[in-house]
């Protein structure tokens, strides 16, 4: 894969799909590449034979990590993500002029997808924490830094298993997996997962459940366990750091976004949907109450501000969705953009303007609302809501202080 994905490679591929005949013939070159997991010039059959083993591999144990489910059909669709991606951007009709810059995103879309293989599979490793590096390393070649769309392997590992698979268990298996992981590859999964699963459960409250907490824990059985590995983490990881280490500002921003989707599920009695994981949920009630004064006091450091964009306001359905969204933004508009990373986490944006972040975060909002502002008639599966975050932050406290 790292031979594919260098800058070298990636150019001379490049070179080979763009031809005098036309943008169309130049995707259908990369369509063809892409369901045979051969590219030009001279590609052999050596990476196919890598792709097809790993994804038998992988869907014997649940997760159909290339494929999407069809939610009319009700099963997966017959072509591999990256393709479908590529069908709906060439059904965005771009000009001759806008091909290249095409090309390149969507041949990055197709080694995103294979490195998110790579990484669910990590544990096929006697060093999975070794292979997470090698994927963020692997993901520091696709693009330049201003073109990015994921930067981090844990990201990555989320956004492979956010497609619907029927499977339900493979996700314990999983989170099982990922606990096995050392100190540092852990905390490094849960400031990922952390806003990703606080912004599902956070738009879920918003649009599908009436701010219900009872109808969200009943409705994501399989969720609440992979966001409680990621607060318990976060709680053990505050407990350790001082007041002056650099570390922990992330930290504090991973646990609120953590706390916010749900805070009575971890400040109470257990819930129901975490009955078989009771000792966890001890552990993170008995630090998160032990320290609750420290941590209000803490917390008043990443307060969201509807002055600056803050990743407590970035509300998701589903992370392949925020993807897509990313995706087809780019391809309409060849300008820079921040990585989903930055939209997720504060730290990640470190050099980036403020309207970077809010205007990228408002112009997926607007893609997925089909080009309007969300209202009463319109769900908009990605929101972006600066008043909603701050209501996010005064629940969390309200309940703290009151637990």
């Amino acid at each position: 894969m790292a031979r594919v994905a260098a800058p070298d490679a990636r150019r001379r591929i490049l070179e080979s799909l763009r031809a005098g005949d036309g943008h169309q013939a130049s995707l259908d070159r990369l369509r063809r590449a892409m369901r045979s997991h051969v590219f030009p010039p001279g590609g052999t059959r050596e990476l196919a034979r890598v792709v097809q083993a790993l994804d038998q591999r992988t869907k014997s144990e649940g997760f159909h990590v290339l494929e999407s489910w069809d939610y009319v059909a009700h099963r997966f669709a017959d072509d591999i993500i990256p393709v479908l991606m590529l069908d709906r951007c060439a059904a965005l009709g771009r000009d001759e002029e806008s091909v290249d810059a095409t090309l390149s995103i969507l041949l990055d879309q197709y080694f995103l997808s294979i490195l998110g293989l790579l990484v669910v599979r990590a544990w096929d490793d006697p060093n999975p924490g070794a292979i997470f590096d090698d994927v963020t390393r692997l993901l520091g070649l696709l693009g330049d830094p201003s073109h990015r769309f994921i930067d981090d392997a844990a990201t990555l590992l989320l956004l492979a298993v956010s497609h619907y698979h029927p499977r339900e268990t493979a996700y314990d298996d999983l989170i099982a997996r990922i606990a096995t992981l050392d100190a540092g590859h852990r905390l490094q999964f849960a400031l990922a997962c952390a806003p990703v699963m606080s912004g599902h459960f956070r738009w879920g409250l918003r649009f599908m459940y009436g701010r219900d907490f009872g109808r969200l824990r009943d409705d994501n059985v399989v969720d609440y366990p992979w966001l409680l590995f990621a607060v318990r983490t976060l709680v053990e990881a505050y407990a350790r750091s001082s007041e002056s280490s650099a570390d922990r500002a992330p930290i504090l921003e991973g646990l609120l976004s953590g706390l916010s989707a749900d805070p009575r599920a971890f400040t109470e009695t257990v819930p129901r949907c975490l009955k078989a994981r009771e000792r966890d949920h001890t552990l993170v009630r008995t630090g998160l109450l032990d320290r609750r004064t420290e941590l209000q006091a803490d917390f008043e450091m990443v307060r969201p501000s509807t002055k600056s964009y803050s990743p407590l306001g970035f509300e998701v359905n589903f992370l392949c969705n925020a993807h897509v969204a990313m995706v087809n933004t780019a391809v309409m508009d060849h300008a820079p953009h921040p990585s989903l990373d930055a939209l997720l986490a504060t730290h990640r944006a470190a050099g980036l303007a403020n309207h970077d972040l809010e205007g990228f975060a408002r112009s997926l909002m607007r893609y997925a609302s089909g080009g309007a502002e969300p209202n009463a008639k319109v769900t908009a599966l990605i929101v972006y809501d600066p008043q909603d975050a701050q209501h996010a932050y005064n629940t969390t406290m309200h309940v703290l202080r009151e637990a």
